[in-house]
C-alpha cells in the first residue's frame, strides 16, 4: 500500500501514453499493407481485412479487457498487453499464409489492443479524479498521433528491407517501449485521492457494477451516443484518401500528407478538449461538437477543392476525437469510479460497432448512388442523433441527482 502511494501520477500517466501510442501504431497500418500485398502476391483486399478484423476483435474482446482489470488490476493486464501487440506486429512479419497474417495482426494484436488500450485510459483516469477529462484526453491523445511517427518510420524502414522484416523491427520497437515502462503502472491504492481533492459526491468511490449498470436506462443512451458519435470520424478514416481523390482531386503525396493532418488534428481534439470536458462540462463537449460535426459533414457533401476538403477533415477530426477523449471520464462521472474498468469495455463496444457501420454504409452508399454525398449526409444525421441523445442522457442522469458520480459533468 505505501508503495502505491508513493508512486508520480505524472509518471504513471507518462508511462500509459507510452503504451497507448505503440496501440496508435494501428493507424499506420496503410503505410503496410500495399506493401504486404504486392510483396507477397496476396489480393489486397484480403490483406486489409486484417484491419477490419482486428477493430472486431477490439470491440469484442474489450469486455474481457474490462473484467481482467477489475480482476487483476493494471500492471499486470498492461504488461500482457504489451508483449502481445508486440509479439503480434513480428509475428506478422513471419507470416506465410493469409490465415496467419489474420491470427498474428488481426487476432493477437486486436486481443492486445482491447487489453491495453481502455485499460490504459481507464487507469490514467483512476489517477486524476480531478483531472479526468485531461488524463483521459492524453491518453488517448498520444495514440491518435502515433501515425505521425509510426507511418515514416515505417515508410523509411520500407526503403531499407522488405516489408516483412519491417513489421518485425516495428513489432520489435514497441515491445522494448512496452517493457520499458509498463513495469511502473499501477492502479492507486484503494481510497487514494489528490491532496487537496475531495469528491462531488460521496458515493463516487463506490459506483454501480456491470450488472447494475446494465439495468439503468442511462447506460443503453451512453452507448449509443458514443455509436452515433463515432461514425462520421472512423467513416473519413478508413475512406479518407478515396474521397479525397473523388471530391476534391488530391495526389497520392497530398493523401500521405492528409493522414499526417488528421493525425494532429486527432491530438488536438484529444487533448484540449478532453481537458475543457473538466471546465465546462462533459455533456457541453460532447453536444457542441456533435453539433459542429453534423455542420461541417454537410459541408464536406459541397466541397471540391483540397483546401475545403482539408478544412472539413480537420474539423471532423477534431470533433470526433475530442468527443472520443471524454468517454471515459464520462462513465466514471455517471456510473462512479470503482468499476469503471468493466463499465467503460461494455460502453466501448459502441465505438466498435460505429467501426463496422461507418465504413460500411459509406462504401454501400457510394456503390448505390455513384458518389459519397449520401454517405456525408447519413453521418450528418447521425451526428445530430448524438447530439440529442447525450442531451437525453444529461436530462436521466440530472434526475437521479447526478449519483454516484461528481455533479460537475451534468454541466
Amino acid at each position: 500500500m505505501r508503495q502505491k502511494r508513493e508512486k508520480n501520477r505524472g509518471l504513471m500517466l507518462f508511462c500509459i501514453c507510452c503504451n497507448t501510442f505503440c496501440f496508435g501504431g494501428l493507424y499506420a497500418w496503410s503505410a503496410f499493407s500495399g506493401e504486404l500485398a504486392a510483396y507477397m502476391g496476396w489480393e489486397y483486399s484480403q490483406v486489409t481485412f486484417a484491419y477490419s478484423l482486428q477493430l472486431m476483435v477490439l470491440a469484442v474482446m474489450g469486455l474481457v479487457g474490462g473484467a481482467l482489470l477489475q480482476r487483476f488490476g493494471a500492471k499486470r493486464l498492461m504488461i500482457t498487453a504489451g508483449i502481445l501487440w508486440g509479439m503480434g506486429w513480428m509475428l506478422t512479419g513471419f507470416a506465410s499464409s493469409i490465415f496467419m497474417l489474420y491470427l498474428s495482426f488481426g487476432v493477437l494484436t486486436g486481443c492486445a489492443s482491447s487489453f491495453g488500450y481502455n485499460p490504459g485510459t481507464i487507469t490514467a483516469v483512476s489517477w486524476f479524479p480531478d483531472r479526468k477529462g485531461f488524463a483521459s484526453g492524453m491518453a488517448v491523445g498520444v495514440c491518435g498521433i502515433a501515425s505521425l511517427v509510426v507511418a515514416p518510420f515505417a515508410n523509411f524502414l520500407l526503403t531499407k528491407f522488405d516489408v516483412l522484416m519491417a513489421f518485425r523491427i516495428v513489432g520489435l520497437s514497441f515491445l522494448l517501449i512496452s517493457l520499458a515502462t509498463t513495469w511502473y503502472i499501477d492502479n492507486p491504492p484503494e481510497g487514494w485521492r489528490p491532496k487537496g481533492y475531495v469528491p462531488a459526491a460521496a458515493a463516487e468511490a463506490h459506483g454501480k457494477t456491470w450488472r447494475e449498470m446494465l439495468r439503468d436506462p442511462r447506460c443503453y443512451l451512453m452507448w449509443a451516443t458514443l455509436l452515433c458519435a463515432s461514425v462520421a470520424g472512423l467513416m473519413l478514416i478508413g475512406h479518407a484518401s478515396q474521397i479525397g481523390q473523388e471530391i476534391a482531386g488530391i495526389t497520392a503525396a497530398q493523401a500521405a500528407l492528409l493522414v499526417g493532418i488528421m493525425a494532429v488534428a486527432n491530438f488536438f481534439g484529444r487533448l484540449v478538449l478532453g481537458a475543457l470536458s473538466d471546465v465546462l462540462g462533459r455533456y457541453r463537449i460532447v453536444i457542441g461538437t456533435m453539433v459542429v460535426a453534423a455542420a461541417d459533414m454537410l459541408l464536406m457533401a459541397t466541397v471540391s477543392s483540397y483546401a475545403a476538403f482539408v478544412f472539413s477533415i480537420i474539423v471532423v477530426s477534431i470533433c470526433f476525437s475530442g468527443t472520443l477523449a471524454t468517454f471515459s471520464a464520462l462513465c466514471s462521472d455517471v456510473f462512479g469510479a470503482k468499476y469503471n474498468g468493466i463499465n467503460y469495455s461494455i460502453i466501448f463496444t459502441g465505438y466498435g460497432t460505429a467501426g463496422i457501420v461507418g465504413p460500411s454504409m459509406a462504401t454501400a452508399l457510394r456503390n448505390m448512388t455513384g458518389s459519397f454525398s449520401g454517405a456525408f449526409y447519413f453521418a450528418a444525421g447521425c451526428s445530430v442523433l448524438a447530439a440529442l441523445l447525450c442531451f437525453a442522457l444529461s436530462a436521466a442522469n440530472k434526475r437521479v441527482g447526478g449519483a454516484p458520480a461528481a455533479r460537475s459533468a451534468q454541466n
